[in-house]
């Protein structure tokens, strides 16, 4: 099942339990982990969160905030926020969550000058 909604929001309503729940660039990068942790863990039967995003650039970790016009057409910027963490901070905090058995790595860019992606998997308890 594929579902696009506001990841909180959806997670809030939802009274069904996943096996799988991953997000590509997308809710985890773009919520307050702190927020949305606690609701995957509750969504989640014993099973897998992934995620991936880019490789944090070194020294901006937290919520940083994006601005740009990204959107064809648009005359005034956009801002949103995105929160980034190293392998290390991540599995810190998906740990104080209840999540275990988390494996976080950078893939590299092909391009030596280029960002890489941070690939997560972690699991539940059943």
């Amino acid at each position: 099942m594929l579902m696009h909604a506001e990841a909180c929001a959806f997670l809030d309503q939802e009274t069904r339990r996943f096996d799988a729940i991953y997000s590509t660039w997308g809710a985890v990068w773009f919520t307050d982990p702190e927020d949305l942790f606690p609701r995957v863990t509750e969504r989640l039967a014993s099973g897998v969160f992934a995620f991936s995003h880019r490789e944090p650039v070194a020294g901006q970790y937290g919520a940083q905030q994006m601005g740009g016009k990204w959107l064809e057409g648009r005359e005034t910027e956009l801002s949103v926020w995105r929160w980034q963490y190293g392998p290390e901070q991540w599995s810190d905090t998906l740990k104080r969550h209840g999540f275990t058995a988390v494996e976080a790595k950078v893939l590299p860019n092909p391009d030596p000058t280029a960002l890489g992606t941070l690939l997560i998997a972690a699991t539940t308890a059943p």
